[in-house]
């Protein structure tokens, strides 16, 4: 069967960069979800879409939905706000129809729970949490989707993981979308962010648990470059092959992570950059597709390239780009 297509948009009007890939095309895309609305501690939402953008989206056929995550000014996911929503009925129950509000004003399908970084010792209540959204949503006739972190076993005393329990949110809700990336992050040793042995182990484990046809697996469009010093920064496809060019560094790909890599020097500093590929990204593609899964999910299209699109187009199920 082919895959369904989840795109994450880091944007909300016309201005993000992932938008002429959307007008490009975006007809192969079933479900869109506009990033970058945050819950605030009073309640209320803060940002706003673009109506013209969702009026858009709808015109190519594409379903969309809004996503809401618990991310503060500092661009942190704050635990303590997960911990009022679980326990604070009135407060859940203000920032739920608050969601709805511009849910139905704007005319979106759905939303898109990004609710992360819940405390571990939560894990119960915080699927009941979900659990009762996902019920008042679907009532209210609303696709509900959430995403959840990579994880190949079960771990409750994992601090970013261990609260959410796949077996009780993939019944809860219709969509879960496997955040399939960061195997490797700017704290780590330099390697992929997605293996593809890291990411079958995460399959094997979530297909165990969640039905298939709920399940999404995120596809990372992005790379990190990492310096010897310390930390690394976000890079793309785009970005890397222009940075390799530059230097002079040859590509080379690690066999065992599926993965293209570089090293450059530059002042001084030895560098190493891992990113992913058309090459990386067609081996996803097919181990998706060989799982028999919903579908994949982009994360996100501003990092996005027109190559990505001509290979996710030969396995999508809305197949042709008009």
């Amino acid at each position: 069967m082919p895959l369904n297509v989840f795109g994450f948009y880091n944007g909300l009007n016309e201005q993000a960069k992932g938008y002429p890939y959307l007008k490009r095309f975006g007809r192969i895309i079933n479900q869109l979800a506009l990033f970058q609305i945050a819950i605030l501690n009073n309640g209320t939402l803060d940002g706003r879409p673009s109506r013209s953008l969702v009026n858009e989206a709808h015109t190519m056929g594409t379903k969309v939905l809004l996503t809401v995550s618990n991310l503060n000014q500092q661009g942190k996911f704050s635990t303590a706000l997960i911990g009022r929503l679980i326990r604070e009925q009135d407060f859940a129950n203000l920032v739920w129809q608050n969601i709805r509000n511009i849910l139905v004003e704007y005319q979106f399908d759905g939303v898109n729970l990004d609710l992360e970084k819940a405390a571990p010792e939560d894990r119960s209540l915080y699927s009941k949490f979900i659990q009762a959204w996902s019920t008042k949503f679907r009532q209210a006739n609303f696709l509900v989707t959430i995403d959840v972190p990579a994880k190949s076993a079960s771990d409750p005393s994992d601090s970013w993981k261990g609260a959410f329990d796949y077996q009780a949110i993939g019944q809860a809700v219709d969509e879960v979308i496997l955040m399939t990336y960061e195997e490797h992050w700017p704290a780590s040793p330099p390697g992929s962010v997605a293996s593809i042995p890291w990411v079958t182990e995460i399959l094997n484990y979530a297909i165990a648990t969640i039905p298939r046809q709920k399940i999404y697996m995120g596809i990372p469009l992005y790379g990190y470059d990492w310096s010897e010093r310390g930390g690394a920064q976000v890079i793309s496809y785009l970005r890397a092959i222009e940075l390799a060019r530059r230097h002079g560094a040859p590509l080379q790909w690690d066999g065992r992570q599926y993965s293209t890599f570089f090293r450059y020097e530059t002042r001084g500093v030895r560098h190493t950059v891992y990113f992913e590929d058309p090459r990386s990204l067609k081996d996803k593609l097919d181990l998706a597709l060989s799982m028999g899964i919903r579908g994949v999910a982009l994360w996100e299209m501003n990092l996005s390239y027109p190559r990505a699109w001509e290979i996710l187009q030969n396995y999508a199920s809305r197949s042709k780009i008009k």
